[in-house]
């Protein structure tokens, strides 16, 4: 059996991830669960936790802390926290893995050639396709494509690849939450492409992977344009919205469950979740920041079992 053990990585110490977790962990609710905490004993020691159920997995790294400041350092960290929780995974010590804010630039600097948590953790543990989704109580978001330049978008998707995603996308619901999804599916071009008027892409990539997956008994209907799939009268009508690029589905997603929204990873072979939120540089360690992204991964994490 698994252990339903929640790890907490601290994310970049220089920013705003550490008193985000502090504020969490303070939650009423949250002071329930099992908890272990993985991060340096000098940045733990100036957060105000009080919550003596929480297990502090303590790390040695060398800590350079100058708050708003990506670094290698801190970077450098970042990646060491993170390698610590799938060394415990694997090890079957935990089974879920919430992920503090890290930055994109610092673990680059540090020799990272990943851009974030999502690529390292399908590397880590070698599953061919993970999908970056989005949870809240309003509205459900995945992306076929994650931190990539917009003209790499095309030559990045297939509809092969699609009817892969329509697929882990399916099963992930029936086998996670009990039922099976309607999934509405964006178009690639504007008006998703007005049959073959503003380009031939959808002809040629979503509409032939929506008739596939149907085959398949997944119940998905589009490609529909992305600037009416997203209305409200739509948000009753599916479960989850599958975008073919970063922000075509983030900012309705945002737009909607900023504060309260969750990232979550399709595919692994545990949960993962994360804040829908940034390092936020600019107040780290300046303002008590709003935990409530935290609370709600830490919430999703222990809710969510495979």
């Amino acid at each position: 059996m698994k252990s339903k053990k929640i790890l907490i990585t601290l994310g970049d110490y220089n920013g705003i991830g550490p008193k985000v977790i502090e504020n969490a962990l303070n939650d009423s609710k949250i002071r329930k669960l099992d908890i272990s905490l993985i991060g340096d004993k000098s940045i733990i020691n100036k957060l105000d936790i009080k919550n003596d159920k929480i297990e502090f997995i303590y790390r040695a790294n060398k800590i350079v802390f100058n708050p708003g400041c990506p670094s290698v350092h801190s970077g450098r960290a970042s990646l060491d926290y993170l390698h610590h929780s799938i060394e415990l995974i694997k090890n079957g010590k935990a089974s879920k893995l919430v992920t503090g804010p890290i930055s994109k630039e610092a673990i680059q600097k540090a020799g990272s050639k990943f851009k974030g948590h999502t690529d390292l953790l399908q590397s880590a543990f070698g599953i061919p396709n993970v999908i970056m989704a989005f949870w809240s109580k309003k509205m459900k978001v995945s992306l076929s494509t994650i931190h990539i330049p917009l003209d790499q978008v095309l030559e990045s998707i297939s509809s092969e690849l699609l009817v892969k995603q329509l697929e882990i996308i399916d099963s992930f619901f029936i086998r996670t939450l009990g039922y099976k999804p309607k999934i509405g599916l964006c178009g690639i071009n504007p008006h998703a492409s007005e049959n073959g008027t503003i380009g031939n892409h959808d002809l040629q990539i979503t509409v032939p992977a929506v008739e596939k997956a149907k085959k398949k008994k997944i119940n998905v209907s589009g490609p529909y344009p992305s600037d009416t799939l997203f209305i409200k009268k739509n948000l009753k009508n599916f479960d989850v919205f599958h975008a073919i690029y970063h922000d075509q589905g983030l900012i309705p997603f945002k737009m909607l469950s900023f504060d309260k929204g969750v990232n979550f990873t399709i595919n692994l072979p545990f949960v993962r979740t994360s804040p829908d939120h940034g390092t936020a540089y600019d107040i780290a360690w300046k303002k008590n920041p709003n935990p409530n992204s935290m609370i709600e991964a830490i919430n999703l994490a222990h809710k969510l079992n495979f």
